[in-house]
């Protein structure tokens, strides 16, 4: 019989830690919460789980512990904005205990190595390719309806800039080729240009786009390193639209660009803005594989 008095605890986190906590409890779970985000409460006024007062009570009294993708807001801090108290990614791992499962998504190596060394069962959810590529169809969805909402002009027929070829930036690409944008896709590695030139119109190589810089519409940053840079923003044209889906900090130099009026926004959690619900029940998914 389990010591532990909860079977599951969600801490942290967006929208989608919210639906997860529902779609535990529609699968009838005994789970707790803590430090959800204000607007879990659109989703959870109906929840019989119970929100605990502390992290310790969370963690302490659950066998497996869920925390947000990503799990670290800043380096050493967890991904929440409930409390205006941060919560370090060291109180947690102080907390954990053996026997225990931990997931959460891109987990520090060094939080890894420390829980394991507990004898904590850890599991990076972004490392599970299901979710993975899951991941980027949300990604790619939410960036595009934000380019959308935001920019004066149609996609169809605009010229976009997608920067890299991993998975978001493939289907990324794919999505605007579809909505018969006229796709550029730039990276660094010939293999993706070779990929790329397949169904793109034009694939660049990164070394040429600053001669290519001032003739796009859109530009679709998934590339994590500094890519924009003031000499780059230079050459890009005021009108513009610059959406930057990398991890943070982005690859965007956002002072510049508001220097030059160009808009330029970091767009990190888009799955947990658009697609929550979709989200949740593919990390519970995870979970699952994971404890099997």
């Amino acid at each position: 019989m389990s010591s532990f008095r909860y079977e599951y605890a969600v801490i942290g986190g967006d929208l989608r830690q919210a639906y997860l906590l529902k779609e535990l409890e529609c699968r009838k779970e005994n789970v707790c919460h803590f430090a959800l985000c204000p607007q879990a409460r659109q989703v959870c006024h109906t929840s019989y789980s119970p929100a605990l007062s502390s992290l310790e009570a969370a963690v302490t009294g659950s066998k497996r512990i869920i925390c947000p993708i990503p799990f670290g807001k800043d380096p050493d801090c967890l991904n929440q904005s409930s409390l205006k108290k941060n919560i370090s990614l060291q109180q947690v791992l102080s907390l954990l205990m053996p026997g225990q499962y931990f997931f959460a998504g891109c987990i520090p190596g060094s939080f890894r190595q420390k829980a394991l060394k507990k004898d904590v069962s850890v599991y990076d959810l972004m490392e599970d390719l299901a979710l993975a590529y899951f991941n980027t169809v949300a990604t790619a969805e939410g960036v595009l309806c934000e380019a959308i909402r935001s920019a004066p002009i149609n996609l169809h027929k605009s010229r976009c800039a997608v920067l890299g070829y991993g998975k978001c930036g493939r289907i990324l690409a794919d999505r605007l080729c579809k909505l018969s944008c006229h796709v550029t896709v730039v990276s660094s590695c010939w293999e993706e240009l070779a990929q790329a030139a397949l169904s793109a119109e034009e694939a660049l190589e990164l070394r040429m786009f600053l001669s290519h810089a001032d003739g796009y519409d859109f530009i679709f940053n998934t590339i994590p390193a500094m890519i924009l840079t003031k000499e780059v923003l230079m050459h890009i044209h005021p009108q513009t639209q610059i959406l930057d889906i990398a991890s943070s900090p982005g690859g965007v130099d956002f002072a510049a660009a508001k220097e030059r009026n160009i808009r330029a926004v970091h767009l990190p959690g888009l799955p947990g803005r658009y697609a929550p619900l979709s989200s949740a029940r593919a990390i519970l998914a995870s979970i699952q594989r994971s404890s099997t």
